[in-house]
């Protein structure tokens, strides 16, 4: 799955519906679950939030076999995010719109004892599912979704409570022990060690948001300056992270700042570092103000201190899942109304441009003094 491509998303509902249904009335699904787990499968080609948070039950499923090899199926986009969750034994990066070579690859690796399928809506992953091999496959039933003839177990799918309750779901058939929180390793490179030293007391700022029709998730420009400037002072250094493909955008709001001083604090990471510098340099940060994407669940696993903008996404869906983040929502409108991830068409007007630029300080003020 290419992140934010819609092709994809109509092809994956009107091909991928009646492909799902088919290889359902093929399948003889298991009744019984194997009690010798020595191979587990984990099957997640979403976003890297959804990684993020699948993290903390990889951790539930590592306490309960802890002799078990977990191997992890994951796309290109967030394969190297994969590679940093503890508790997996191996990442299998797919080709996942090349079809007949993914499936070639799942078949390769072998009968595995369980299969946990961590998609909540995309019937590709549940076209995947049905061709590794496993005694036992758990998988959601998503409301009009129509996924979830494939698995041994289909587990319900809410849309009531945060997708890591969700998650955790999936394994309440296998594990009974306390909840684990997310969790993602910080592995320095040097070039990151230099980069934070030379930053000093800095805060990072992430203004750029992916996936489907991410400019829904962005916040003006302009009221990114303003907040730099009310925040400059504050720190030797403020940040802007983002992709490659944001380093344009990060520039726009360097040149916008209306900034006298020779020496410029604000340093334009954007596709200057890899993710997992990227992690690195949070986790020595001050604060990290983001807008709802990977990087502040990111931010949320390693406990940093962090202001997150939501418009469109659910705070209680899909907030960061840590007490030291504050989440700022518009001070009026019409919000939260993503679900899945791409509802946009319920949307009523960009709510983005109805959180202002105080609300957001005044998070910064009070995350910072806790």
């Amino acid at each position: 799955m290419e992140k934010g491509n819609q092709l994809f998303h109509k092809l994956d509902r009107f091909l991928g519906i009646p492909i799902v249904l088919a290889l359902g009335l093929l399948k003889r699904k298991n009744k019984i679950v194997p009690t010798e787990i020595n191979r587990i499968a984990i099957l997640n080609i979403g976003s890297i939030g959804d990684n993020v948070l699948m993290s903390a039950v990889i951790q539930d499923l590592r306490s309960a076999y802890p002799d078990a090899r977990i191997i992890t199926f994951t796309g290109s986009t967030n394969y190297q995010l994969v590679k940093l969750i503890p508790g997996i034994d191996e990442v299998i990066k797919l080709p996942v719109t090349n079809a007949t070579a993914t499936i070639k690859m799942i078949r390769k690796e072998g009968l595995f004892d369980l299969l946990f399928d961590f998609g909540p809506w995309p019937r590709l992953n549940s076209i995947y599912t049905r061709f590794v091999k496993a005694k036992y496959k758990y998988g959601f039933q998503s409301d009009k979704q129509y996924r979830h003839y494939i698995y041994d177990k289909a587990v319900v799918h809410s849309s009531q409570t945060h997708e890591i309750e969700n998650f955790r779901s999936l394994v309440n058939n296998i594990y009974k022990g306390p909840n684990h929180t997310p969790q993602i390793n910080v592995k320095p490179t040097e070039k990151a060690e230099a980069l934070v030293k030379r930053l000093k007391n800095y805060c990072i700022i992430h203004p750029w948001p992916g996936g489907f029709k991410s400019y829904m998730k962005e916040w003006a420009d302009d009221s990114w300056v303003k907040l730099i400037e009310k925040m400059y002072d504050k720190f030797d250094h403020i940040v802007i992270t983002g992709s490659p493909a944001d380093k344009e955008k990060s520039d726009r709001i360097v040149k916008l700042l209306k900034l006298t001083d020779g020496n410029n604090k604000v340093v334009n990471l954007s596709g200057g570092a890899s993710l997992q510098e990227v992690i690195y340099l949070i986790a020595e940060s001050e604060v990290v103000i983001s807008v709802n994407t990977g990087i502040a669940h990111i931010t949320a696993a390693l406990n940093k201190k962090q202001v997150c903008l939501h418009g469109p996404t659910n705070v209680q869906r899909w907030g960061p899942y840590s007490e030291n983040t504050i989440s700022v929502v518009p001070d009026k409108g019409h919000f939260g109304y993503l679900n899945y991830g791409y509802e946009y068409n319920r949307a009523k007007e960009n709510c983005m441009e109805n959180i202002s630029v105080d609300t957001v300080y005044n998070a910064f003020e009070q995350i910072t003094t806790i």
